[in-house]
């Protein structure tokens, strides 16, 4: 697919180019990558066309607004492609050590100074490209491994919850960013009780123990009876007599 600026954008970039001497200021590139504790992420990326419109990026002179405003949908859809491309190419994704693509982004043009939708009045225009995506599995750290042929320099700044590491990263191409914790939200701790015994049969009123033990005392005492009334009787039997029994 072939690419070109819009001929009045042409004009305006050789105007801004006094001379052969075409020394510009390196634009660079600021990626704001924040977490959530649900394990998501949304990455902001700032592009500078120029990383991706010349091999030379300081060749060129800052990108006018009018060079997208003036552009057909065909052209734009160009543009959108050429610079998904070159991010792709560009920035890699360390979770955990391990490299993961970057994330479909979408684009829009924005203020190169402000940083806000793209007016009539936008001297300078950028790129913001957004992405979202989930953290893998057990991962604990994120990074960016920054190709040799990325033409900028990148300003990494992480956040978890919107709330900014204390320091930004400077990335130079070819090198990874510094591993950045990532803050995973632990489940609260589950506290389990012990089943509920099974309910127990009433018991009797009477053991059969003690039936056992109240039949054993009731024959003793009705032996024990017997035997008594037998003495009595025995002895009444075989007592020797009293006087006063003659007359009897």
């Amino acid at each position: 697919m072939t690419f070109s600026l819009p001929r009045t954008a042409l004009a305006m970039l050789a105007l801004a180019m006094p001379g052969a001497a075409w020394a510009h200021v390196v634009p660079n590139m600021t990626v704001e990558a924040d977490f959530a504790a649900d394990g998501g992420y949304t990455l902001s990326i700032n592009v500078d066309p120029r990383t991706f419109l010349a091999a030379d990026p300081t060749t060129l002179p800052p990108v006018p607004g009018s060079w997208y405003r003036e552009q057909t949908p065909e052209q734009l859809a160009a543009t959108h492609e050429k610079a998904g491309e070159y991010l792709t190419r560009a920035l890699g994704l360390l979770f955990g050590g391990q490299k993961t693509p970057l994330p479909n982004c979408a684009i829009q043009a924005i203020d190169g100074e402000s940083n806000t939708p793209l007016t009539a009045e936008t001297q300078e225009v950028h790129l913001l490209a957004s992405a979202q995506g989930r953290v893998p599995a057990g991962a604990a750290s994120f990074q960016i491994d920054f190709a040799k042929d990325a033409n900028t320099t990148l300003i990494l700044l992480p956040s978890h919850g919107g709330k900014a590491a204390p320091r930004p990263q400077v990335i130079f191409p070819g090198e990874t960013s510094r591993a950045y914790p990532l803050e995973t939200s632990t489940p609260a701790p589950t506290t389990t009780t012990a089943p509920a015994p099974a309910p127990q049969p009433p018991a009797p009123l009477f053991s059969l123990g003690l039936v056992i033990t109240l039949s054993v005392v009731v024959m003793l005492l009705i032996v024990g009876w017997r035997l008594l009334n037998h003495y009595r009787h025995h002895h009444r039997a075989h007592r020797r007599p009293r006087p006063d029994d003659v007359n009897n």
